[in-house]
């Protein structure tokens, strides 16, 4: 039974887990054991990286190779439907998306060789399946094969893999059969890859992270490896290649401009004969060379053989076997290159001299050229040879001008300059349907490599040598590439130049490329509904729309670049318009916003009359300016450095103000930077001046703009979607800083295509080099800067160095400029291969004149005048507009006349170079050194030109070069000056000229027709050199295209007047003749031109005029803004009443906006309504933020309560609240309740737990403050009970956090059961602790129940025997909740529960987690902060020794310790003390049994069980002892006493002692202490169990044994440092206690009659009878101690609290008691002697210890009276009765009393004493 495969056991969240792979494993077993492989395979596949993720960590991995290859296929038609495919297109895809680091040897070229045959083979594959199934049938003999022909398409595909087109069905199921063994070597390779360890985490990466769980990031992903497929070199070559046509061969046809031109012209003229061409091109794609077909016109010897095929008698098609790059440019192929159709008798001289021509190509090209293979044995037909490529491009200094017999030249370069496309369907189609046709045309091998580049790359080319064609190309294969791969995102191409007629142009061809490929797949019908809209259209002028305007040339594209949509692309533009857009979303339109940078963005979008243009800058600005420069340097140069270098370079953009400082400028490379590197100071001069004009004038430049945006990027990033692939044309006319801009918009770091030649900056204000370009970009992405993405690949460079445009002799003529300023001034541009010209062609002419004459060239020049002129496509350029004016005032209207920079982007065919060296700004000294150092080679290094002033001559040579490169055929130079004779004589030693005496300039005038003169006029006026256009419209009789021309002239003009007056007078003229051109004009053409006049009104100011016009051209936007300032916004509102649905979606609600405002503001009605409806009103108020004109309209109306809600929203709290509570809202019965509700969400807000909630209350500027201000007069009976609590609460916080009334309010708030509001005001009670140091001890008490509470709060809140749930009100006021949708909830900001999270959305169980860890931690650090004070508190304290020794007042400042008088001390005091200490465990340990057991718990632990056992065993014996312990002082005795059980089993837990007791002080110190607490506490516990007992010394630590005790003492007293003296005295007591037994004093039978002692001796009745010996020993350490006591070594054998003195005076006393107390008791004349000598008393004399004498008995006597008086003194004045004196009651015992002051105790037995004295826990 199959088992299909369940894909959800394969998510991630199961495959995350171990159980669920285990489980993904098992079914995947059962699914290949029960199913297909196939199938399996297929269900793997359609999940993104499953299949490859789960092949790396498959156990059974090895299976499942196995059956894959199994099912390999052995039919190429099974192949091809199988899982096969998409396998390997999968897998291939994944390896080669790896980084090449992972692999190793020779795999990571495998894998990309692999990629290119997987992604080729399939289509190769359907191609020779189509051939293999004509294969001979078996059993039939006598079938004959027939021979293949295989179409040029399929050819294509085959030779992608290096398959030649097989000749018949069994070569090509032969070849099938190679390819599919080939795809099994790559399948098993895969497969060998993917059981590599190396891979297993590339494999989960690719899993893992695109799995798909989520249908938007499938979707992504999905797309974005659709594009990497669609940007790769050999989809792109796919893309660009010409589809094939049906019943044509293989051989390639190239259809040269000049044929395709012919065959059009007899499509339209005679269709049948169109036909007959067809045919016999047919004819020749299928290699039928032979007949009438292949008929040399001229033989071999001649060169390349050119070939005749007669269509008709009379008509010819001329052709040539020419070889062609393929489309990926891998190989070359032979291919028929149709030169044109001709009749008999066109077929004249020009064919042998082309035939010469290209045999300059060489002999390799020729024998390319005419070999022949035919396609098989005994073929007629030929196909055509492949070759290898060869990357040299053919130049030759041939001239293409053909010199007649009688002497007439005919210039064929335009047989050489055609362009070459392939014959496809889509030429055909085109041809049917009359279409202007832009195919892919054939391609150079360095052109190919630009477009195949994959990575970033910058093209440097002079002009003319194909650098936007590589450009467009690509574009143009990306954009097809996209169009054939269903489901990929469309990539966003951006081409952006300085100039808007390029723009306009490439966008043209790029969309006529775009259609005429479309053509392929046009219908019969649709081809004759587009021959019938193209014969319609063929009488159409151009159009004529503003050349010059770059901010809005491209109409309909958006005004926000975050608007731009995948329909706007690929999008064509200028950078000034790009630059608007950005800025239109970097605006901050807020009339509050006084930033500088935003000021500047306001005028980018509203002001472009502001704007300074070099034109404006020359008019406006330089005579303000050139007192200084002028000598030396021009506008042109004093521009481009304050653009280019003190503005826009690197060094500006890094700078803090985005301009260079005077010194930084100064200090700048003079090699880098020449042009003034001696006049630095000059310039910077008039920088500042040129600023400070600026400003007064409210003018910015192009680098203001820039760097205004790039601030506002800085702050806030981009708004809308990055583009894919960056295309810049002429990139050296920008500034560094807009390539930063430029360089901010593309998100893909390899789709970056930088163009242009530094040699030919067009525009005014660059300032660069290439070099300075990519350094400039490369540091950029290095530093990150901006999310700017750094290249995964290095960027390539490609040099184009042939020019297309030029012939030899001026190409040449230029180079050798180009030579100079490299050789000279190398830093100042780009150093590239030498340039040359496909062609050659005539020397440049230099004329020489006469240097006497007043205008020179005089005698040349007066040949013009009257009917005689220079031609359309001829030119003189002058240096000024000055000696334009004067050749026209002395000759006439004579020639187009250009300055130099105007000339600037135009060519020509005769160029008349005038004057240039005569009127440089170099001196004759200069060009003299640069001819200097030219000649003299040796010495060139040695002299410096790179300083100014010669680096005028950098700029001079620059200028030179533009000049000379205007001119396509022929230029001609005018200069008989001083100056020009080092230039001359250098052009001439180089033998780049031709000097020629000044003739008569008529024999050089070019003829031009009609249509000539409207050409160069339509190029003069796309190039805005509108007064040269209105010449050549005039010769051209074109009187409409004069009067644009005149418009856009005046307009011009009113642009660079500068008297305010003038201006407004010359705009409205300027306007004036727009209209009129516009009344003239149709469509979208009068509709541009009221547009102009649009503009021209407003910049004379007269709003209303062009507000009108600006609705007349359908832009209202612009009619808005001049409504706006007219102050007519009746006129908006009619805008919106008449135009609403001509407008955009944004500009309506821009207008809307604008009249709600403006009527709202002033309380007027507008004249139409503006909405339908109050709601729909109200909505519109409401989502505009226009929030006064919404409360006013509700006011009106009467909603005061929407009105207050609407206060409430916009956080003005108080007025809602007010409005809620004026006289015409209160009488609501719900309307009072809103006010208390808002006010009490307002304060809860602000004061939630842990909060300052006192100073926020007490803040006169917080809301809270307000909003309980607001309320106050509300009477708290009106209110329900909870809220008037809560307003209790808050105003008694207000007053006090402390107050007692906050307490009360807590327990009400308990008591009714409301715990979370009890928990927030204990805890603003306990926010502040107050400071106990000094407080008495039954205030202490007081506080620590009150503070007991609050923690048992706490605790059973966290320990859940307290629910707070979200869902109750109270809770989430306290802590901050706020419920959400879905049963969800969020915490407020900055409350106790709020996290910094990225999300905050949590459930009701998340919350209630969060609350018990925040509250857990709460807890601890509120009773770790309570018990630090607790700590210092002296309530805690023992006595100050010092008070007790002496009974006086401690002097002491800082003392600790507690001050009682000696007869205060009594057993009240003493017990209070303890009860403390309890309460404080009780509090910490309610603490730890909810928050655990952290890391320094067992320190505190153990610092609380010792200051406990200092309560109870006080050091200073008057305080109190165990018997005065009473337990029901205590508060929670049970609980208490068993939480200190606890702790003690806990610490003793805890003790670990070491090998060596000597080093283990603090660990007996402290088994004393727990032993002591133990027996104190009436512990049942064993602690023996728990306490180490390898060593004697601890076992008689805890079981208190009089022998072993007394040796323990002794080791301790011997051996001890550091050691506790006060628990070192208390384990000498417990020994001596454990002797009253054996001590006798009545030395009846009874041991314990007559017996002086403390009660502490006798709470135990279990007293052994112990040895002399033991006495005597216990004596000896207690001698022992006392010499320690009462020498220094106390203070190193001990840890004396301070005053330490006074704390050892204390223990001698208490010392000195005991041994009183023994020698009192004792009745051993010898026990007697050893006390009196330890307490420096005189010893009795000792003589038969057994019989003593009546001396000895009265030495006995005297020493327990002394004994006796002793302890009395110490312990007079106390109030404690700490001894007792024992009396047996039997009379027979008599005994008398000792002191009235020592209370007597009658017993039976031991056990009567114990059960007397002690007072065991009732529990």
């Amino acid at each position: 039974m199959a088992v299909s495969l369940d894909l959800d056991t394969f998510s991630l969240p199961k495959l995350q887990t171990e159980e669920g792979q285990r489980n993904a494993f098992d079914h995947l077993r059962d699914a290949l054991a029960f199913s297909h492989v196939e199938d399996v395979i297929r269900d793997l596949l359609s999940k993104p990286g499953l299949f490859v993720y789960i092949l790396s960590v498959f156990p059974n991995a090895t299976l499942m190779r196995t059956k894959i290859l199994e099912a390999f296929p052995t039919d190429p038609l099974t192949l091809r439907q199988s899982f096969i495919p998409s396998l390997l297109s999968k897998t291939s895809v994944f390896f080669f998306s790896l980084p090449p680091h992972v692999f190793q040897g020779d795999e990571s070229r495998t894998i990309g060789r692999y990629k290119r045959y997987v992604a080729d083979v399939w289509p190769a594959v359907g191609v020779l399946s189509s051939i293999a199934s004509g294969t001979k049938p078996s059993g039939n003999s006598n079938y004959k094969e027939k021979k293949t022909v295989v179409s040029t398409h399929d050819a294509a595909i085959l030779r992608k893999l290096n398959i030649q087109p097989p000749a018949d069905a069994s070569i090509a199921v032969e070849t099938l059969e190679n390819v599919m063994t080939i795809l099994l070597q790559i399948l098993e390779f895969y497969l060998g890859l993917l059981s590599d360890p190396r891979f297993v985490g590339p494999c989960k990466d690719v899993y893992f992270g695109v799995s798909g769980e989520r249908d938007d990031e499938g979707k992504a992903e999905a797309a974005d490896v659709l594009q990497l497929a669609y940007t790769q070199a050999p989809h792109l070559e796919a893309t660009l290649a010409a589809s094939d046509i049906d019943r044509f061969g293989e051989w390639t046809i190239l259809m040269s401009s000049s044929a395709t031109k012919d065959l059009f012209k007899w499509r339209r003229d005679d269709a049948k004969m169109a036909e007959c061409v067809l045919k016999k091109i047919r004819q020749l794609s299928r290699g039928q060379f032979s007949g009438n077909n292949y008929k040399m016109l001229h033989g071999q010897s001649h060169g390349i053989p050119i070939y005749q095929a007669e269509v008709l008698s009379n008509l010819r098609l001329v052709y040539q076997i020419d070889c062609t790059l393929d489309d990926d440019g891998q190989a070359e192929r032979q291919a028929v290159k149709v030169y044109g159709i001709y009749s008999h008798k066109q077929l004249g001289h020009i064919w042998p001299w082309l035939s010469k021509f290209l045999n300059g190509r060489g002999e390799v090209y020729r024998q390319r050229c005419i070999l022949r293979e035919l396609a098989g044995p005994g073929s007629a037909v030929y196909r055509p040879a492949t070759f290898p490529p060869t990357l040299d491009e053919f130049t030759t200094d041939e001239s293409p001008i053909f010199v007649h017999e009688d002497g007439s030249n005919e210039d064929f370069s335009w047989l050489m300059s055609n362009k070459y496309v392939k014959l496809s369907t889509a030429y055909l189609n085109g041809l049917i349907a009359e279409q202007k046709l832009e195919l892919p045309f054939q391609l150079t091998a360095k052109e190919w490599q630009i477009v195949q580049c994959p990575t970033s790359c910058y093209v440097i080319g002079r002009s003319g040598t194909g650098k936007t064609t590589a450009m467009v190309f690509k574009m143009l294969g990306i954009q097809r590439a996209w169009e054939q791969v269903s489901g990929a995102r469309k990539p966003r191409q951006l081409f952006v130049t300085r100039f808007p007629v390029l723009a306009a142009k490439v966008e043209e061809f790029f969309t006529s490329s775009v259609e005429s490929l479309a053509l392929a797949g046009c219908t019969q019908d649709e081809l004759r509904n587009l021959r019938s809209r193209n014969r319609n259209a063929e009488d159409e002028e151009p159009q004529m729309t503003d050349p010059l305007n770059a901010l809005s040339y491209r109409v309909g594209t958006p005004q926000k670049y975050s608007d731009l949509s995948d329909h706007d692309f690929p999008l064509f533009i200028t950078f000034d318009q790009l630059a608007r857009m950005i800025a239109v979303d970097s605006h901050i339109d807020d009339p509050n916003c006084y930033d500088r940078h935003n000021f500047i963005l306001a005028k980018v979008i509203n002001d472009e009359s502001s704007f300074i243009t070099y034109d404006i800058f020359t008019a406006n600005y330089w005579p303000r300016l050139c007192s200084t420069l002028a000598q030396y340097f021009g506008p042109w140069l004093v521009f481009s450095e304050f653009m280019g270098v003190i503005k826009g370079s690197e060094q500006a953009f890094r700078s803090p103000s985005g301009i260079l400082d005077r010194q930084t400028y100064a200090k700048l490379s003079a090699r880098t930077y020449p042009v003034f590197a001696e006049d630095r100071h000059a310039l910077y001069s008039a920088f500042e001046s040129y600023t400070k004009l600026k400003r007064e004038r409210g003018g910015y430049d192009m680098a203001d703009r820039t760097y205004a945006i790039l601030k506002a990027l800085s702050r806030n990033p981009l708004k809308g979607q990055p583009v894919d692939h960056l295309y810049v044309d002429e990139v050296q006319d920008n500034l560094i800083i807009d390539i930063m801009l430029l360089r901010m918009l593309c998100n893909n770091a390899d789709g970056l295509f930088w163009a242009g030649d530094t040699a030919q900056t067009i525009s005014a204000g660059s300032s660069f080099r290439f070099a300075d370009l990519k350094s400039f970009i490369h540091r950029t992405e290095a530093e990150g800067r901006v999310g700017i993405q750094k290249c995964c690949k290095k960027p390539e460079l490609f040099e184009l160095a042939i020019n297309y445009r030029s012939h030899g002799g001026i190409v040449n003529c230029a180079q050798s400029i180009v030579k100079l300023i490299t050789d000279f001034w190398p830093e100042s541009i780009d150093i590239l291969r030498p340039e040359c010209a496909m062609l050659g062609g005539p020397k440049p002419v230099f004329f020489a004149g006469s240097e006497d004459e007043s205008l020179p060239y005089e005698p040349f020049l007066s040949g013009l005048g009257g009917n005689r002129e220079l031609g359309a496509e001829q030119c003189i350029i002058v240096r000024d507009s000055v000696v334009r004016k004067q050749i026209r005032e002395r000759f006439g209207d004579i020639a187009v006349i250009l300055t130099l920079q105007e000339s600037k982007g135009l060519e020509f065919d005769d160029v008349f170079l005038y004057n240039f060296f005569e009127d440089s700004a170099a001196p004759l000294s200069q060009w003299r050194v640069l001819l200097m150092a030219f000649n003299i080679q040796a010495t060139t290094s040695s002299l410096d030109v790179s300083g100014s002033p010669h680096s005028v001559l950098c700029t001079e040579l620059k200028n030179l070069y533009v000049g000379v490169t205007r001119a396509r055929k022929k230029l001609y130079l005018l200069d008989n000056s001083q100056k020009s004779e080092p230039m001359r004589q250098l052009w001439s030693d180089e033998g780049l000229i031709e000097v020629a005496p000044s003739t008569d300039i008529c024999r050089y005038i070019g003829e031009s027709s009609p249509e000539q003169w409207a050409a160069s006029g339509y190029k003069l006026f796309n190039a805005g050199q509108f007064q040269e256009a209105i010449r050549c419209f005039e010769r051209a009789d074109l009187p409409r295209q004069l009067r644009i021309a005149q418009a856009y002239q005046l307009r011009q003009i009113a642009t660079l007047t500068v008297r305010a007056t003038e201006r407004q007078r010359a705009f409205l003229a300027a306007a004036e003749a727009f209209v009129r051109c516009a009344g003239e004009a149709l469509g979208a053409q009068k509709t541009s031109f009221y547009g102009d006049a649009a503009k021209c009104y407003a910049s004379a100011d007269n709003y209303l005029n062009a507000a009108k016009f600006y609705i007349d051209a359908d832009d209202f936007a612009g009619a808005v803004g001049q409504y706006r300032k007219a102050g007519r916004f009746d006129k908006l509102v009619q805008i919106l009443a008449r135009h609403s649905e001509d407008i955009t979606a944004s500009l309506k609600n821009e207008v809307l906006y604008i009249c709600v405002v403006h009527y709202s503001r002033d309380g007027l009605r507008p004249p139409f309504a503006l909405f339908s409806s109050t709601e729909k009103e109200l909505i519109y108020l409401e989502e505009k933020g226009l929030h006064k004109a919404r409360i006013d309209l509700l006011e009106s109306h009467g909603r005061f309560r929407d009105v207050a809600e609407v206060q409430f929203s916009l956080g003005r709290l108080c007025d809602a609240i007010q409005t809620l509570l004026r006289v015409e809202v209160r009488e609501s019965p719900d309307a009072m309740q809103r006010a208390v509700d808002i006010a009490l969400d307002t304060v809860w807000r602000a004061c939630s737990f842990d909060m300052p909630v006192r100073d926020i209350l007490r803040n006169k500027e917080s809301d809270a403050h307000k909003v309980l201000n607001c309320i106050k007069d509300i009477p708290l009976g009106r209110m329900n009970v909870s809220d008037s609590r809560q307003i209790r609460f808050f105003r008694a916080v207000e007053q006090s956090p402390s107050a007692e009334a906050i307490y009360r309010l807590g327990e009400e708030f308990s008591d009714w059961g409301e715990d979370a509001m009890a928990l927030m005001a204990f805890d603003v009670f306990f926010s502040q602790l107050p400071t106990l140091h000094s407080v008495h001890p039954a205030q202490v008490d007081n506080f620590l129940r009150r503070f007991e509470r609050y923690v048992c709060l706490l605790a059973s809140v966290v320990s859940h025997e307290i629910s707070l749930l979200p869902a109750d009100p109270h809770v989430r006021k306290v802590f901050g909740i706020v419920p959400s949708a879905d049963h969800h909830f969020t915490t407020t900001e900055g409350t106790f529960l709020h996290r910094r999270f990225a999300h905050n959305r949590y459930l009701s169980a998340d919350i209630d987690l969060l609350l018990n860890t925040q509250l857990k931690a709460h807890l601890r650090e509120k009773v770790l902060e309570e018990d630090n004070i607790i700590c210092v508190a002296r309530a805690f304290s023992s006595q100050c020794t010092h008070v007790v020794l002496h009974d006086q007042h401690c002097r002491k400042k800082d003392c600790g310790h507690q001050h009682w008088q000696r007869s205060s001390l009594n057993a009240t005091l003493y017990n209070a003390k303890v009860n403390l200490h309890l309460q404080q465990i009780h509090i910490l340990d309610s603490m730890f049994s909810v928050v655990g057991e952290y890391k320094d718990w067992h320190s505190r632990v153990t610092s609380w069980l010792h200051r406990l056992y200092e309560a109870i065993y006080c050091p200073i014996y008057i305080e109190g002892s165990v018997p005065d312990l009473n337990w029901n002082a205590f508060r929670n005795a049970a609980k208490c006493v068993g939480v200190v059980r606890e702790w003690i089993q806990k610490a003793i837990e805890y003790l670990e002692p070491t090998d060596d007791p000597t080093n283990d002080m603090d660990y007996l110190m402290n088994v004393i202490r727990v032993t002591c607490l133990h027996t104190a506490l009436g512990g049942q516990c064993v602690l023996q169990k728990y306490v180490s007992r390898e060593s004697y010394i601890v076992a008689s630590l805890v079981e208190f044994d009089p022998t072993s005790g007394v040796l323990a003492l002794h080791f301790l007293l011997q051996n001890g440092v550091g050691m506790d003296l006060s628990a070192v005295c208390d384990f000498a007591e417990e020994i001596c206690s454990t002797l009253v037994s054996s001590l006798r004093p009545s030395g009846d039978l009874c041991p314990l009659h007559d017996l002086l002692v403390p009660r502490r001796w006798i709470m135990n009745s279990d007293k052994p009878v112990v040895d002399r010996d033991i006495i005597h020993g216990f004596l000896s350490c207690l001698r022992l101690l006392m010499n320690i006591l009462r020498s220094g070594r106390v203070y190193a054998q001990f840890a004396l609290p301070q005053p330490r003195v006074s704390f050892v005076d204390i223990i001698l006393a208490r010392m000195c008691r005991m041994l009183c107390i023994l020698g009192y008791n004792v009745r051993d004349i010898g026990l007697s002697k050893t006390i009196a000598e330890t307490l420096l008393l005189p010893p009795p004399e000792v003589g038969d210890k057994r019989n003593l004498s009546l001396q000895n008995l009265r030495q006995l006597a005297n020493l327990r009276r002394q004994y006796l008086d002793t302890i009395l003194a110490l312990d007079s004045g106390s109030a404690s009765t700490d001894l007792v004196h024992l009396v047996h009651k039997n009379g027979r015992y008599l005994t008398r009393r000792i002191s009235p002051r020592i209370p007597q105790l009658f017993f039976v037995d031991a056990e009567d004493i114990s059960q007397q004295v002690k007072r065991p826990p009732p529990f």
